[in-house]
């Protein structure tokens, strides 16, 4: 069925249930349809679709998270896929609003935070789709090329009905950005960036440096009069983020939500100046906001002012206070707003407008266009800027890989947060987590007679008994940990003593081999082995491939010199077969001396561990080795002085050279019979289990036998019930004479 605006309904014969449909259509799309006047949207078709969720097929693993689903809108029948996205800062979104006062207040509303998607429609090439199945359905936006559809559930549908409608907009929906001759403020210390460059790097398969912005967004009290709703509110602002986050992925950048403020009361101050820096909005956001929240940007949404030509955000400002962004709503679709958002974050973040030569793949317009419209796509210039900004070492706090997120709440002590904080005894979380919790109640206080909810060394609300394995041994170097019965605290993690020996070429260091030969086999497997060492000489070039180190917020590669190139880049030979390796991790293959040399490359990206690079510790010259990416460490300062008599050849020695005994043997110097361990690791089990033959497969096996035995002597005795005996007898044929008869 479609529905289209500003035309009659044809007057056919139709069910009773088709003018039902049609006027919750209406209902459903008609606040949503613009300002007064003419609209610079519009919906141009709508139709009525079941999405049919789809199980996976094929023969890989489906991988956790993702979901699938066909329909059928815009005359095809399309297949999406969309994987699980993290939108929120931390586990609860906090929101603050004004009471009857006009202060401000903090609260933990019920917002889901698992429910936000990104994804792709099957068979189409940089299609986008981003949704949230937060409130019974799904409800987002599709992008195919310059195609632009939003998917929402039908209200009161018994039977999963959505609406999916085609969005379409006028030109000047969304700019202009900014006046012909406007020329942009750069800063005079970066050296400009080479767009000669752009045509030859792809606008989307590029491989950039993942950043993180932690956001606050701010919704006015013409936004709040919108919605006359808290909640609507939040969830408009939320589903704009969200949009915008999906956009921002195109230059490997994400945007989460820290924060929410909703002036639903009164505005802070008169907003009839957004200019940054010294409006009264970016002063208040200077002196109260940022220094409460800390954000990487800020965005503030008002109704009617300022247009985005009316505003433009300082150059370099993320991570500063100036880092607010004002945008006015103007009646528009959330999607072309998120358009205008992504670009204003951008322009904060040092990526520029677009000129004539600029493009992207499949999309007609470009997000740093003069009117971008309803586009989701950067251009190949924009990837250009944005590889400026990390040359220069500019925006360090969006690239820090010591960013911690999704691990806490922002509150300091709050019982229900599953976070056990100082005052609380345990926390099982919200009410619905501690329903069917025995050891915690919601208070945070143990239940009587418990004596822990938690942890390794907690079993059943008591402590774990003593010999409990804690901590199973990771490598060759590692040592077990064993609870010890009397708390729920575990032991620390520990390993053999550096300079145990390991293998022919290696010894334990920091509880790693450092055998390189090793190092090899757990990236390209078992059949790989060290390379030569004038390999290494690869080193020296300071590629991506072959480097010795990058100075902290500086993202280029410096090459070794001779004496450390040991120590840079790992280089493994005798490769039969390639590894699964993370996204944006790659190898190189180069002939070196007639043989082939591999390893892989170091790129920071999307939070990947770099396996690739030689490991401190390993030996890179006689009596030396490798620490921190210099040939530095002297091999007799480890002091290896664990002996075989110190633990009377009966156990090793671990990181605090105390002896960790064998099976058999006690702590300290393993001399008397007992049961192994060390008096650091905690003790071992009294009892080893021994390994016995089942007796259920010997009863199996018995009953095999039988049956096999009564089937050999079935078979004898039929055959000698039906043995005949042949006799044979000899007649001898005689002639009679009759003459003598």
């Amino acid at each position: 069925m479609s529905l289209s605006r500003g035309m009659r309904l044809a007057e056919d014969q139709v069910t009773l249930r088709a003018p039902l449909l049609l006027f919750a259509l209406w209902a459903l799309l008609a606040p949503v349809q613009g300002s007064q006047g003419r609209p610079s949207w519009r919906y141009i078709s709508s139709e009525v679709v079941i999405p049919k969720k789809e199980l996976h097929h094929g023969k890989g693993i489906q991988m956790p998270g993702w979901l699938s689903y066909s329909l059928h809108f815009g005359g095809k029948s399309h297949v999406i896929h969309m994987r699980h996205k993290k939108l929120f800062w931390s586990r609860q979104l906090l929101m603050m609003t004004q009471d009857d006062q006009g202060a401000l207040q903090m609260d933990y509303p019920f917002i889901p935070p698992d429910c936000y998607y990104l994804g792709y429609l099957e068979e189409i090439p940089l299609s986008m789709v981003t949704m949230d199945t937060c409130y019974g359905g799904l409800e987002g936006i599709m992008k195919l090329d310059d195609l632009a559809y939003e998917i929402r559930p039908l209200s009161h549908s018994q039977r999963f009905e959505h609406v999916v409608s085609q969005i379409v907009a006028d030109t000047n929906a969304t700019g202009p950005t900014y006046n012909l001759g406007y020329k942009e403020v750069r800063n005079p210390l970066f050296s400009q960036a080479n767009i000669s460059a752009a045509p030859r790097i792809s606008s989307k398969l590029y491989s950039s440096h993942h950043g993180i912005l932690k956001g606050l967004v701010l919704g006015s009290k013409t936004m709040y009069s919108v919605f006359n709703n808290v909640s609507k509110c939040a969830r408009f602002l939320i589903r704009l983020v969200s949009l915008t986050d999906s956009m921002l992925q195109g230059i490997d950048v994400r945007h989460y939500i820290s924060s929410m403020v909703i002036y639903n009361l009164e505005d802070p101050v008169v907003l009839n100046n957004f200019r940054v820096p010294g409006s009264p909005i970016h002063i208040y956001f200077q002196r109260h906001l940022f220094v409460a929240f800390k954000p990487h940007t800020a965005l503030l949404m008002n109704k009617d002012a300022p247009h985005e030509l009316q505003f433009q955000p300082a150059t370099y400002a993320v991570c500063g206070s100036k880092s607010i962004i004002s945008l006015a709503s103007l009646g528009r679709h959330f999607l072309l707003l998120s358009v205008l958002v992504a670009q204003k974050i951008a322009l904060s973040i040092g990526i520029f407008y677009d000129n004539q030569f600029c493009a992207c793949q499949r999309r007609s317009t470009c997000i740093m266009n003069q009117y971008p419209i309803m586009t989701d796509s950067f251009s190949n210039c924009s990837f250009i800027h944005m590889q400026h900004v990390v040359v220069n070492n500019f925006c360090e706090c969006i690239f820090d890989s010591g960013l911690s997120y999704f691990n806490k709440s922002l509150t300091h002590d709050r019982c229900g947060n599953y976070v056990v904080e100082p005052g609380e005894q345990c926390d099982c979380g919200s009410f619905k987590q501690c329903y069917n919790n025995p050891c915690c109640t919601t208070d945070c206080i143990l239940t009587p007679g418990s004596k822990c909810n938690t942890g390794r060394c907690c079993t059943n609300c008591t402590y774990s008994d003593a010999g409990t394995l804690c901590r199973p041994i990771q490598n060759i170097c590692d040592l077990p940990e064993y609870c010890r019965g009397v708390s729920v605290e575990w032991p620390d993690d520990f390993y053999m003593q550096d300079g145990t020996p390991c293998t022919e070429e290696g010894y334990c260091y920091h509880g790693n081999c450092t055998d390189r030969t090793m190092h090899c086999q757990e990236i390209f497997g078992r059949n790989a082995v060290k390379g030569e060492n004038v390999w290494y000489t690869i080193n020296q070039k300071g590629s991506r491939y072959g480097h010795c180190r990058r100075d902290p917020g500086v993202f280029k590669s410096k090459p070794c010199s001779p004496t450390d190139m040991q120590c840079g880049r790992l280089q493994c030979s005798n490769i039969t077969h390639l590894p699964q390796l993370q996204e944006h991790v790659g190898f190189h293959q180069s002939e070196i001396s007639g043989f082939w040399c591999f390893g892989l490359d170091s790129h920071r990206s999307t939070g990947t561990t770099d396996i690739g690079h030689v490991r401190t510790g390993t030996p890179c010259a006689p009596g030396k080795f490798c620490q921190d990416t210099y040939c530095n460490g002297s091999v007799a300062q480890l002091n290896y002085d664990c002996i075989p008599e110190k633990c009377s050849h009966r156990g090793i020695c671990n990181n605090n050279r105390n002896c960790h005994c064998h099976v058999g043997w006690d702590p300290p110097r393993c001399t008397e019979r007992g049961t192994g361990g060390s008096t650091d690791s905690g003790p071992p089990p009294r009892r080893m289990r021994s390994v016995r033959q089942s007796r259920e497969s010997v009863v199996y096996l018995r009953v095999i036998f039988a049956r096999i035995y009564v089937l050999i002597a079935a078979f004898l005795f039929g055959v000698a019930g039906n043995v005949r005996t042949i006799n044979r007898q000899k007649v001898t044929e005689e002639t009679v004479d009759q003459d003598n008869a």
